[in-house]
């Protein structure tokens, strides 16, 4: 009986430790601070090179209303010193930020002022940290 439950315990152990391995390489839960993680949208991403740069984003309402942004960073580290969001009612938000990311980082919640709103565009500015080496990109999520 002894060797039957533990058996059981061991084949256990092997699904969830398959199970939980499954994920993409280097995959996160986008932590939303509220537990809203099925209502992130990623909105769109840019690639970052060693010069200074200035990019925007387009969004459109099909993508719905959003209370909340939060930007990722992978391939580089970047400084981020500009976010601004423009709202599909033709109201504008503007951050300005010292952001520093590291390679694989990502922003705290950026909430937006005014309740979930259609966004029309984002527009960041930013540089990579490593001088003239390595490119970063930037992924722009909202969140419902």
């Amino acid at each position: 009986m002894r060797t039957a439950q533990l058996s059981v315990l061991l084949l256990a152990l092997l699904m969830l430790g398959v199970s939980t391995g499954c994920g993409k390489r280097g995959a996160r839960p986008i932590n939303t601070q509220d537990g809203d993680t099925d209502r992130v949208e990623l909105l769109g991403t840019r690639k970052v090179d060693f010069k200074g740069d200035f990019d925007t984003i387009m969004v459109t309402l099909k993508e719905g209303t959003f209370h909340a942004i939060r930007v990722d960073v992978e391939g580089s580290a970047i400084e981020m010193w500009d976010i601004d969001v423009f709202f599909s009612n033709g109201g504008h938000e503007d951050f300005n930020t010292r952001l520093n990311f590291a390679e694989g980082s990502w922003s705290r919640r950026i909430d937006l002022r005014g309740g979930a709103r259609g966004i029309k565009k984002v527009t960041f500015k930013y540089k990579s940290k490593k001088l003239k080496t390595g490119k970063a990109t930037v992924k722009l999520y909202g969140i419902h």
